[in-house]
């Protein structure tokens, strides 16, 4: 029945979509996303005293989250096919959709065309045209892709240069704070060489504001950031250290999470200053049985007005594994953020443990299927309010002295991609 449903899966898009009748779908594939579950909490306090975690938990004022047992339902899925191809030339079109637990929030992720094998001297070249996730760089343990230029946009890559790849893409985002029309220009050496099982990528990102006039004179309407990332893979997993450097509009950097995917772009108001980050994350496999995630990101967003802050993470989760389908996994997760103006720091512990049914050995095993429950410590010393004591994602640090929680959540989950 699954070899019958993906046989008539593409018959059936190709009579949707508006492609003549003498097209074909070829090398059509399917691909997705998912994780979904129930988290409980015995916070009282948390989501109207509903019992049920409403939000992941996290040090307020952070960047991203540690996932496991932590995360909101999501979902995505669509497909790539091939379109056209004549000689070695080949049109090819990805269609994405998604959302959490609302049909009514179902969106569109991806949707682009490319064309590829346009020149027989650069056969993996590539021009696109679209909406799509473009050569995202991850750290999955705390669910931070912090360099993510994912949009509307156009583009080259692939471009063999033969000690590298090149990559240029023109962006099409808007202003997070008043969603103005903005260029993000996006410049990247990858695969560069620098001996076994080691690379290096170099990017180089410019913005700036299509309409550049503000009745604020202290308005930010360009940034600008610098990127490299390293990946070194041996015998015993992979390390990947990467540093950013971001000015201005840039300066809260190109993620996506939890904390920064609502700034990233942040002209139209005073955001003026710099930010370094740097991460350094990966596997170890210590054996065939126990292997382990870790983490460990910095950032320290310095701004002229004194509302940035610095930002420390750290965390690994080992897990062992009873045999091919059976694991038990333990993260240990901590993270502090400091408010530039001296407004205090907020920090939190967490600790989860999880049961894991999962299809295979190791930390990347998938579909994973969990049970799992969570000991956290929230300590909350500021927050960004305005005036009026609102929440603001721009506005200064203020010092209220919220507190510590502890809270215990539990629950189930599964994780699977394709």
């Amino acid at each position: 029945m699954k070899k019958l449903t993906f046989k008539l899966l593409p018959l059936a898009i190709s009579c949707l979509l508006p492609f003549s009748s003498a097209a074909e779908l070829n090398n059509f594939t399917p691909m997705g996303y998912v994780k979904w579950g129930s988290i409980y909490s015995n916070n009282k306090d948390r989501n109207d005293g509903k019992g049920k975690l409403d939000d992941v938990i996290r040090a307020s004022g952070g960047i991203g989250n540690y996932r496991l047992g932590n995360e909101m339902n999501w979902w995505e899925g669509g497909f790539k096919t091939d379109l056209w191809q004549k000689d070695e030339t080949v049109f090819d079109f990805t269609w994405y959709i998604g959302s959490g637990e609302s049909w009514s929030d179902v969106g569109t992720l991806q949707t682009w065309a490319s064309a590829y094998n346009l020149f027989a001297a650069q056969p993996e070249a590539k021009v696109w045209i679209g909406k799509r996730f473009y050569r995202r760089h991850e750290v999955h343990m705390i669910d931070v892709k912090f360099w993510d230029v994912s949009d509307n946009g156009i583009g080259v890559e692939n471009v063999d240069l033969g000690f590298g790849k090149a990559h240029f893409a023109w962006m099409a985002p808007e202003s997070s704070a008043d969603e103005r029309a903005l260029h993000n220009l996006d410049l990247r050496l990858s695969d560069i060489s620098l001996g076994k099982d080691a690379d290096l990528t170099l990017g180089a990102n410019y913005l700036f504001s299509q309409n550049r006039r503000y009745e604020e004179q202290d308005a930010t309407t360009r940034g600008a950031m610098l990127s490299a990332v390293y990946r070194q893979a041996w015998s015993m997993g992979s390390n990947t250290l990467a540093f950013q450097y971001g000015r201005d509009a840039l300066a809260g950097g190109l993620m996506s999470a939890e904390g920064a995917s609502d700034v990233k772009y942040s002209t139209g108001i005073d955001h003026d200053g710099y930010s370094w980050r740097l991460f350094n994350f990966g596997e170890l496999n210590f054996n065939d049985d126990f292997a382990a995630m870790y983490s460990v990101a910095y950032q320290d967003l310095h701004l002229d007005n004194q509302r940035g802050m610095k930002w420390f993470s750290a965390g690994i989760r080992p897990q062992y594994s009873w045999n091919h389908l059976m694991a038990t996994a333990l993260e240990l997760g901590y993270e502090s953020v400091d408010a530039q103006n001296d407004a205090g720091t907020n920090s939190l512990y967490k600790v989860t443990l999880a049961q894991i049914l999962q299809a295979g050995k190791g930390v990347w095993a998938r579909p994973a299927l969990r049970l799992f429950v969570t000991w956290s410590d929230k300590d909350t010393q500021w927050e960004r309010l305005n005036a009026n004591g609102t929440r603001y994602k721009y506005a200064a640090p203020v010092k209220t002295d919220t507190g510590r929680v502890e809270e215990v959540t539990f629950g189930f989950n599964f994780e699977a991609w394709w």
